[in-house]
């Protein structure tokens, strides 16, 4: 191969030729051609959809009941404390744990009543 004679056409007019065809060969758009049924094809090709089966889990009420346990046995310890003298910092959190215990006895309740009204 090395051997051979250079053509005539490797000019560097001819050259200059080639890149010019070649650079608007790539500045061209191709034409898109989408058939019609494309999208029907595509589709039919899918794996039918199995119904997504979702079973409550009732994380939120179950967190809800145990606070409620545990906050009942803490207010039945600060109770146990009410006949001593006992610091107003102690008083103060056995105030906080009661309106608490309150607030999550009406938001329970209120949930069920709601939830009956429905």
């Amino acid at each position: 191969m090395r051997e051979e004679w250079m053509n005539e056409e490797n000019t560097p007019d001819a050259d200059v030729e080639i890149e010019q065809r070649l650079i608007r060969a790539l500045e061209t758009r191709p034409t898109v051609r989408i058939p019609a049924d494309f999208a029907a094809r595509v589709a039919s090709q899918l794996p039918e959809r199995r119904p997504i089966a979702l079973t409550p889990t009732h994380y939120g009420r179950k967190a809800m009941v145990i606070c409620m346990v545990v906050l009942g046995v803490a207010l039945l310890a600060a109770f146990a404390l009410h006949g001593m003298a006992v610091p107003p910092a102690v008083q103060v959190t056995a105030w906080i744990l009661y309106a608490q215990f309150l607030a999550l006895v009406v938001w329970f309740g209120m949930r069920g009543a709601l939830r009956k009204l429905s």
